[in-house]
């Protein structure tokens, strides 16, 4: 194991756009089980090449710069689908609404008819009409 850690130490090592790159490539490789087209088998072995190379690179600024805006467009995606299970798991007991002027997304109890919402990201009061 030392030599493992001495191996390793000045590279960069494993980070979430690696995570996702071997995702990716499992996924691949078990659709190219059932598909058999060499295509995937190239896509395959070429995904798992590059995520060697990024956990083995000593340019430690280059690959941190690729995985931050790997991370951008991942916690936009990742906040989207948390947002729609949210909204499902609290149904019952609260209505989602957007805010006309900032369109942040306003989480209220759930009460039909006209209601008074103050929105506290930009501080602006507004009233909806809410149905169900």
């Amino acid at each position: 194991m030392t030599k493992i850690a001495e191996f390793m130490q000045g590279r960069y090592g494993n980070d979430k756009l690696n995570t996702f790159i071997w995702i990716v490539t499992a996924v691949l490789y078990v659709i190219n089980l059932f598909v058999r087209n060499s295509i995937i088998v190239i896509v395959v072995l070429l995904l798992g090449a590059l995520a060697i190379f990024r956990a083995l690179s000593t340019n430690i600024t280059k690959r941190l710069y690729e995985n931050n805006r790997f991370l951008s467009i991942y916690n936009v995606v990742a906040g989207f689908f948390k947002r729609q299970y949210m909204k499902i798991r609290d149904f019952k007991t609260h209505r989602y609404l957007t805010c006309p002027y900032c369109k942040a997304q306003l989480r209220l109890k759930k009460r039909t008819g006209v209601q008074q919402i103050h929105c506290p990201k930009c501080g602006k009061d507004f009233k909806k009409n809410i149905f169900i």
